[in-house]
C-alpha cells in the first residue's frame, strides 16, 4: 500500500517538476497575476506582463537538438523573461529546427496520465470531492470544501498538492510502523524477563 503513494508522488513529480514544466508554470503564474490585476497595472507591470507572455510563447515554440541545448534555451528564456527587455525577448531565436525542447524533459505518457486525471478531478458535474489517482491536487479528508456543481471552476478550500499529500501519507506509514515495532519489541522484552 505505501508503494501506491510513492509511485503516484513520483509520477506527478515527473509531470510538474521537470525544468520545462517548472518554467512554464512560473511564466503562466506571472501571466495570471497580471491578468488578475487588470487595468490597474502601472507601466512597469505592463512591461513584465508582456515579457511573461512572450517568454511563454517562446518557451512553447523552442526547439533543440539535444538535452543540453534544451536546458540552455529554457534557462535563457527564464533569465530574459524575468529581467530582460522586450527587444531581447523578441530577438531571441528559439524556433524549432529539430525536436521541440519539451521532448527532452516531458514524458508524453506521464503528461497524458496527469492531464486525464485533472480532467476527471475538475469535471464540472462533480458534486463531491474526488480523490483521483495522478491528479495534481488531493482533497484533505474532513477539511476539504465541496465543489459547486455547474459553477465556473475555482479551487475549493482544503486541497493539497499530490506530492505533499503522498509525502504525508508515507510519513504516517513510517511513523506508524516505527511506533508499532517499538511497542512490539518493548512487549517482547517485558515478556522475556
Amino acid at each position: 500500500m505505501p508503494l501506491r503513494y510513492a509511485y503516484e508522488g513520483m509520477i506527478v513529480s515527473q509531470a510538474v517538476r521537470n525544468p520545462f514544466e517548472v518554467e512554464r508554470i512560473r511564466l503562466q503564474r506571472r501571466i495570471d497575476r497580471g491578468r488578475d490585476i487588470g487595468e490597474n497595472m502601472n507601466e512597469r507591470a505592463v512591461e513584465q506582463f508582456e515579457l511573461a507572455k512572450e517568454g511563454l510563447r517562446r518557451l512553447l515554440a523552442a526547439g533543440a537538438s539535444d538535452k543540453k541545448e534544451a536546458a540552455d534555451i529554457v534557462e535563457r528564456i527564464r533569465r530574459i523573461s524575468a529581467s530582460g527587455t522586450r527587444i531581447e525577448v523578441e530577438t531571441m531565436k528559439v524556433w524549432p529546427e529539430n525536436d521541440p525542447a519539451s521532448e527532452f524533459f516531458v514524458n508524453e505518457r506521464i503528461d497524458l496520465l496527469v492531464r486525464e486525471a485533472e480532467t476527471f478531478r475538475n469535471d464540472y458535474r462533480n458534486t463531491e470531492n474526488r480523490v483521483v489517482f495522478h491528479a495534481l491536487k488531493k482533497p484533505i479528508p474532513f477539511i476539504a470544501g465541496q465543489p459547486v456543481a455547474g459553477a465556473v471552476f475555482t479551487e475549493p478550500e482544503g486541497h493539497m498538492e499530490t506530492q505533499r499529500y503522498c509525502g504525508v501519507i508515507l510519513g504516517l506509514f513510517i511513523t506508524g510502523c516505527m511506533i508499532l515495532s517499538t511497542f512490539i519489541i518493548h512487549r517482547q522484552n517485558r515478556m522475556t524477563r
